[in-house]
């Protein structure tokens, strides 16, 4: 019931989602996906961290001007002497309202980047539901989340991809890419049965409507770009071992594909080992090398090159190197000045 009646409120709210589109379709670009939009253009794309929808979600900041530092983060939690445990109390959920109202408020970032789990799918599906009624749509708010590895579990990966897509995003991020083999799978999965691929062309109400569109209209653009140089969805690979690393010009190369990330805090971990005295000693030659291999593929198959940023310094120096698509993993002022930065260095208003 509490579906039915999520969607049946996005549904309504469709009609003022409407004048949006009509909007659009007056644009230069034909597309609705802002990041679609900014990469047929060959323009940087800035994303941020969304705040927390539900209790436990590790989102930091508040809003723009909010609090420093990692998402998440909470001070250790002082020795006590061990006492019989007491029962736990669940923290608060935020109101959806005011979440919402702050996804809206920041308009600076080209996309949302998500924390989407399915333990909390009600929540997000009333999140999406406040932030139309909050004036807000994919058009202004595009949400994307990494799905599980797809060599380590190919069936939940797959599982996630529909479920995601579903509710209302705009795209996929792979976690430790290998091989094209899983490429090609998830962007199957992206695919309706109806094109040739194997997602099921039911269940996607919510994203429908989100999208501002009727069940007929996503249908036709809920497909890869640039794949399909109509289509609206992304699909980013995140190339963080040394086998994807090995096989990322061949990665780089499947038409489906849209961006192409470098994994840097599991790559770095890659690229060392443990020295005489028990410390991590980095590769920092081999590190480099393969970010190198990295940018050189993106630039030989012209494909959009991320590499994960937070702060206006790190912004400066990851364009000068190439890169052009960055995730503010954290949502603090620090994020938000790198977004400004960026936007300022590209030439963007």
């Amino acid at each position: 019931m509490r579906f039915k009646s999520i969607v049946a409120v996005l549904v309504l709210l469709v009609v003022a989602s409407s004048l949006i589109l009509a909007q659009s379709k007056t644009s230069k670009s034909s597309h609705i996906n802002p990041m679609v939009v900014l990469h047929e253009k060959g323009l940087p794309v800035f994303g941020v961290t969304h705040p927390a929808y539900a209790a436990g979600g590790g989102r930091g900041g508040g809003g723009r001007g909010g609090a420093q530092g990692a998402p998440g983060a909470t001070p250790a939690a002082p020795a006590v002497p061990a006492a019989p445990a007491a029962p736990v109390t669940p923290p608060p959920q935020p109101s959806l309202a005011d979440v919402a109202k702050e996804t809206v408020s920041y308009q600076l970032s080209d996309f949302e980047y998500d924390s989407y789990s399915p333990a909390n799918k009600d929540r997000f599906m009333g999140y999406m539901a406040a932030i139309l009624a909050a004036g807000g749509s994919m058009r202004n708010h595009a949400f994307i989340a990494k799905v599980p590895i797809v060599h380590t579990n190919p069936e939940a990966a797959l599982a996630r991809v529909y479920e995601q897509l579903n509710m209302g995003q705009v795209g996929v991020m792979m976690q430790e890419v290998e091989t094209t083999q899983e490429v090609h799978q998830v962007v199957n999965a992206m695919r309706f049965k109806s094109k040739g691929g194997t997602r099921p062309e039911e269940g996607f109400g919510l994203a429908a409507a989100y999208w501002g569109l009727t069940p007929e209209e996503y249908k036709k653009k809920a497909d890869p770009w640039p794949l399909n140089k109509d289509g609206e969805l992304i699909l980013w690979t995140i190339i963080e071992s040394k086998a994807g690393v090995a096989n990322v010009r061949e990665i780089a190369a499947v038409p489906g594909l849209t961006v192409i990330c470098v994994g840097a805090g599991t790559m770095g971990g890659v690229f060392s080992s443990v020295g005489a005295d028990g410390q991590r000693v980095r590769d920092q030659v081999g590190f480099d090398a393969a970010v190198k291999s990295i940018i050189d593929a993106c630039k030989e198959f012209k494909k959009p090159c991320s590499y994960p940023a937070n702060n206006p310094a790190d912004i400066e120096r990851l364009m000068m190197m190439g890169f052009n698509t960055f995730t503010m993993q954290s949502r603090n002022q620090a994020a938000f000045d790198a977004v400004d930065k960026g936007r300022l260095l590209s030439g963007r208003k």
